[in-house]
């Protein structure tokens, strides 16, 4: 049987894209770094439809869009990153660029590496009115090769299409895009890559695979894309991570002294708490005296890993493991029985290790820098240092019961 050119040419795209010799996972294919150009988009496209610009995703993917706006997806080229371009090699920094701006066309907004002749008539045609936001766009996860990918279609959801085709051609349906794997490509660190004490400095998808949740099928997804909510918050969002804690304590006294018993358990979280070595949880307890309304601290107890800012070594591991506690327990005898109340807060400073580490840099490498650079750092600096807020605050009035 005979086979047209065209039909044959169809077959071997197909072959090309979805199978070979060697058979490869979905995962593998398509975080396959560095990601390919788009190339032109088909010529029965609309503009819209060529535009891969989110603002174009935005005519019909509005929410997404909206939520996507406020993310740190949609701030992943920062000060913070950029600053830094004048420090690292070449290499180094478009190591960077792999997850914080996947698509060679945004990447080559950032470094001349990316700048060929291929990727520049790609980023042409397929971002008409210019590159305003290089950082993790729609594209970055949902376009390949010109083909439109997601999640598999809600079975209650009634599509309306006024002409004779899908816009785009539709797209491809993987359930993958449900997967906690998928997320594993930029959340965890490589085999090769930094190990203090054994462990890789991003782990997240080997602790929530160690995990409960796991076990239960819980995915990233369910905890940080609710309803496909295109968020993704984390530790910087304070009512997201109010709901994933539970702190309680006890107070009792005894002949004038008090004992103080504090749990923090992590109740909805599928990985390590604080995940990486950037954020840092502060628990700390104190005492407020009758005649003096000041607080008193009594002790302080830090939730995170804490390494150097070389990334040489580890000094503590605190962080709690999914469904367990960091338990606090010390005792407390006062001069005088003159005290009005207990307080235990807990602070959450989501970029510990950035504020330490810019801070050093700022030091070190200061002068050397570019005002341009020194600007950038300086404000990021900033930033990383108004990050932080306070989580809980538990009250304990005096008297308190007296042990069973």
């Amino acid at each position: 049987m005979l086979v047209s050119s065209k039909r044959l040419s169809n077959i071997m795209i197909w072959i090309l894209m979805f199978g070979s010799c060697k058979e490869t996972s979905f995962f593998e294919s398509h975080w396959d770094h560095p990601i390919p150009a788009q190339g032109q988009p088909p010529e029965t496209f609309s503009s819209l439809e060529k535009n891969l610009n989110p603002n174009a995703c935005k005519t019909c993917h509005n929410d997404q869009f909206q939520n996507w706006e406020k993310s740190f997806h949609a701030k992943a080229i920062s000060k913070g990153l950029l600053w830094q371009k004048e420090i690292l090699s070449s290499e180094e920094y478009n190591s960077c660029l792999q997850c914080h701006s996947p698509l060679a066309e945004t990447k080559s907004e950032l470094s001349t590496s990316y700048q060929t002749k291929e990727i520049l008539n790609s980023k042409s045609h397929n971002f008409p009115d210019g590159i305003s936001n290089p950082s993790i766009i729609c594209a970055s996860c949902h376009i390949r090769n010109q083909i439109r990918f997601g999640p598999p279609g809600r079975t209650n959801q009634i599509h309306e299409v006024s002409a004779n085709r899908l816009p785009h051609n539709g797209y491809v349906a993987k359930q993958e895009f449900e997967s906690s794997e998928f997320c594993k490509s930029c959340h965890e660190s490589k085999e090769m890559g930094v190990q203090l004490n054994g462990k890789r400095l991003m782990e997240v998808y080997s602790e929530w695979e160690k995990s409960p949740f796991a076990k239960q099928g819980i995915q990233c997804q369910n905890c940080h894309m609710p309803g496909r909510e295109h968020s993704w918050k984390g530790i910087h969002d304070k009512t997201f991570v109010q709901n994933s804690l539970l702190p309680t304590w006890s107070i009792t006294e005894n002949k004038g002294k008090y004992r103080i018993q504090a749990e923090l358990k992590s109740i909805g979280i599928g990985h390590n708490f604080p995940t990486y070595v950037v954020p840092k949880i502060y628990l700390r307890f104190y005492v407020v005296l009758k005649e003096n309304p000041t607080p008193i601290l009594l002790e302080e107890s830090v939730v995170g890993r804490i390494v150097n800012t070389d990334l040489t070594e580890e000094y503590l591991d605190t962080r709690i493991q999914p469904q367990k506690s960091h338990l606090v327990r010390f005792d407390f005898e006062p001069k005088e029985n003159k005290i009005q109340k207990f307080l235990w807060e807990i602070e959450v400073d989501p970029d510990e290790q950035y504020v330490r580490s810019f801070e050093a840099q700022l030091k070190n490498q200061g002068k050397q820098l570019s005002n341009q650079s020194r600007k950038l750092l300086e404000e990021s600096l900033l930033e990383k240092k108004n990050s932080r807020y306070i989580l809980f605050t538990l009250s304990s009035p005096v008297p308190v019961s007296l042990p069973q």
